[in-house]
């Protein structure tokens, strides 16, 4: 995670910090602050030395818990420095005041939030954007499912780690493309499709890059071969910047059919989906480098 944190949004959350009288917000922020790991943050304040640096700690036991994981990068400004070199993978933006450049940088994929708004708008998304979808039931299709999540929450990248994604393409025109179209509209953004290709007589990688190239043009495509090495994929998960969509029975299920299977979506906002998140992303990246790094050309495409 990529956290922006202006010094007055942390002294002002610190101040109106109650123990006993906490939102469900508060806690979801507190949380980030003093427990989620492998975040680098960034700071408008200036840190000269050890001093300075310890000074912030008992002033603010937020700063302190937060520098236990890493030392915060002190920047002038959070604007300049997230739109000249915010590598916006998983970026939230913590800032006292509403900023006019909140809808470019939600445009480019990150979370932003005021003191006077992070409590609805974070409340909003785990109220709206967590919930499950019993399949035995009539599914309403992914438009009507996905349109508040696309609303609340921006995104940049999808990657699809289903096995049987692309074995039938009836499906994915009825499943799979409804699904990415309705979190992103056709938004420009990176779709890596890991799934099971090899000694399958009539996947031809050409012809399917070239299919989601057309469906997908303007964004970057790749198809991975997912169960080689070590990444053993068994379940099925589409991952974006900020939450988890599991679909047990496959996104290439048939809309029309019940089952006894189930759609769950959670964000970042629960640790647990946080951690998982990072995990498996983590996985997914290390797994594409090895195929690269030992010339395992046929197991992706394009190469």
């Amino acid at each position: 995670m990529e956290l922006y944190i202006e010094k007055e949004f942390l002294d002002d959350f610190h101040g109106r910090y109650n123990e006993n009288m906490l939102s469900a917000s508060q806690k979801i922020v507190a949380t980030i602050l003093k427990e989620y790991a492998e975040v680098e943050w960034f700071i408008d304040c200036e840190i000269e030395s050890i001093e300075k640096m310890e000074t912030l700690k008992n002033e603010n036991p937020f700063f302190h818990a937060r520098s236990i994981y890493s030392s915060p990068i002190a920047i002038k400004s959070i604007k300049e420095h997230f739109f000249e070199r915010s590598k916006c993978d998983q970026t939230l933006i913590f800032t006292q005041k509403d900023e006019d450049w909140f809808g470019e940088a939600e445009r480019k994929g990150a979370l932003c939030f005021s003191i006077s708004n992070y409590k609805d708008k974070i409340e909003n998304i785990v109220r709206i954007c967590h919930f499950k979808i019993d399949l035995s039931e009539k599914f309403a299709g992914w438009e009507n499912t996905m349109e508040n999540i696309r609303k609340l929450i921006p995104l940049n990248k999808i990657i699809v780690n289903d096995s049987y994604l692309l074995d039938k393409p009836e499906f994915y025109e009825n499943s799979v493309y409804p699904l990415i179209k309705a979190i992103s509209k056709n938004k420009k953004t990176l779709k890596h499709f890991y799934t099971d290709f090899l000694n399958k007589v009539n996947f031809n990688k050409v012809d399917v890059y070239n299919f989601l190239q057309q469906k997908y043009s303007t964004s970057e495509i790749r198809i991975i071969q997912n169960n080689v090495d070590e990444l053993k994929s068994h379940d099925r998960l589409l991952y974006s910047n900020h939450y988890i969509i599991d679909c047990a029975i496959g996104f290439n299920f048939n809309p029309r059919i019940s089952s006894n299977s189930q759609i769950i979506i959670e964000t970042i906002f629960e640790k647990y989906t946080y951690n998982r998140l990072r995990n498996h992303l983590r996985k997914t990246s290390q797994h594409f480098q090895c195929l690269v790094e030992e010339k395992k050309i046929n197991a992706y495409y394009p190469n």
